[in-house]
């Protein structure tokens, strides 16, 4: 005979695939906004949420679109994902369009594979400070890729945009790493999609 929490462990749960690069995987801190997730939908549905960390310190929209197929070989029983990619290839002026192309098929790719939402975050706020990957330069063209991935997630029927407007300066470490505030905001705002889809 099962407990009442053994029994909401074994058939009332959700899982939840995280992908994306150090934003997600937590650099420079010890918590990471996947662990705050299921921690706030824990606390705020009735399931037991496991959320599956897939990330990659420094990837870009095409080392995700590299990886994916190999990843969704290793699940089953999922069906919701939240991807946060896309500050690499700011820092690093990926081509624009190549980046939209990428996306698109990742979002392609789990629409096959029977996900039924995905939890698409903007590039959240770059902060310039002298560091040599992010220089004032790259907040303008953060503006542009943001405004190519709303029309990419916009064209998915199963991706709904992510936005974190609550987010500041305060919540980094450097220009582009949160720190656990940062962790924090990030997954509220996942946590409130989710909540509301």
């Amino acid at each position: 005979m099962y407990t009442a929490i053994e029994t909401r462990i074994l058939m009332n749960y959700q899982k939840i695939i995280c992908w994306g690069d150090s934003q997600t995987y937590g650099a420079r801190t010890y918590g990471c906004y996947p662990l705050y997730l299921a921690k706030i939908l824990n606390e705020k549905t009735q399931y037991n949420w496991q959320a599956i960390n897939f990330s990659n310190n420094g990837h870009t929209a095409r080392d995700l679109w590299f990886r994916i197929s190999h990843e969704l070989l290793q699940i089953h029983d999922v069906y919701q994902a939240c991807i946060l990619i896309g500050t690499n290839d700011v820092g690093v002026n990926s081509s624009e369009h190549l980046f939209c192309e990428y996306y698109r098929q990742i979002l392609s790719a789990l629409q096959i594979n029977q996900f039924h939402a995905v939890y698409c975050g903007v590039i959240p706020p770059i902060w310039p400070d002298a560091h040599a990957f992010f220089p004032a330069e790259t907040k303008l063209r953060r503006e542009r890729f943001n405004l190519l991935l709303r029309q990419v997630i916009e064209e998915s029927p199963i991706a709904r945009l992510v936005e974190f407007p609550t987010i500041t300066a305060d919540c980094y470490v450097d220009p582009v790493h949160f720190n656990e505030a940062g962790n924090h905001l990030i997954a509220e705002s996942f946590a409130n999609a989710i909540m509301n889809y």
